[in-house]
């Protein structure tokens, strides 16, 4: 028996070892730009010799940067509206279907991650030039959201497998529309799926480089592809200060959604 703990303790240490090896390569390179965002608007440190708030003063107070950022935030918001609804109306007809067509329609809306994303990006702009789309802030709405909406579909989609169908048939025959069987049944069950679902479309169409490339033209550069910029032409002191402020807007969103999860697991448990 003692024999068997020890190996056991062994198994555990030797998978231990090489996942936290691998997480700290993962997540190092991301940690790192966190001291350098308050080093000096000079050369990057990596541990500042005066630590500062240089670079986030430089940020806020540059109209171009500021600009790229409201474009973003217009975008990403506008993308996480579009997706989710679209997104949500698909997985709700999906549900409704046989298992064959589910099937064959799941796969045809999950197209856009599955096709490299430089073969989207090419075949938006051909189309996108045709109805003068490119350049305008609603044309990266719209390619966002064919990239973020697979998401929701998913996310949604697998909520409503788990959804009891019961109280939507006590609904309806109790004299409730389409409508309110939806916001008053429905929606309950499957909130946690859609807030998540919701912030994954914002987080996609945020951090979304390469289709912007080709669809934001010259007056319509996101954050993203502003920094893509700087770090093609020159390298900026406020990169690591705009990285980390990503990494911590990105953290805002997905903690209350890790929380919220938590206190229903726990909820559930206790039932």
């Amino acid at each position: 028996m003692k024999y068997r703990r020890i190996m056991a303790s062994l198994c555990r240490i030797a998978v231990a070892i090489p996942g936290a090896l691998v997480l700290f390569f993962l997540t190092a390179p991301v940690l790192a730009v966190i001291p350098m965002s308050f080093g000096a608007a000079g050369p990057l440190q990596l541990i500042p010799d005066h630590p500062s708030f240089d670079q986030y003063s430089r940020f806020f107070s540059s109209p171009d940067w500021m600009t790229a950022l409201w474009i973003s935030v217009q975008v990403a918001l506008g993308t996480t509206c579009l997706a989710t609804v679209f997104g949500v109306a698909a997985a709700l007809g999906l549900s409704r279907l046989s298992a064959r067509w589910r099937l064959l329609l799941d796969a045809v809306l999950i197209l856009p991650r599955i096709v490299p994303t430089i073969v989207f990006a090419v075949a938006a702009y051909s189309v996108f030039l045709k109805f003068h789309l490119v350049g305008s802030v609603f044309g990266l709405m719209l390619a966002h959201s064919v990239l973020a909406m697979p998401f929701v579909v998913v996310f949604v989609g697998s909520a409503l497998r788990g959804l009891d169908h019961s109280l939507e048939e006590a609904s309806r025959s109790l004299g409730a529309n389409p409508a309110i069987t939806f916001f008053r049944v429905v929606l309950p069950q499957i909130r946690l799926s859609l807030i998540g679902s919701a912030l994954f479309a914002f987080n996609i169409s945020f951090d979304e480089v390469v289709v912007t490339l080709f669809i934001s033209g010259v007056y319509s550069k996101t954050l993203p592809v502003k920094v893509w910029d700087a770090i093609q032409y020159e390298v900026t002191p406020i990169l690591p200060a705009i990285s980390t402020l990503v990494i911590l807007t990105t953290l805002a969103l997905l903690l209350p959604l890790l929380l919220l999860r938590q206190r229903l697991d726990t909820t559930a448990k206790h039932r």
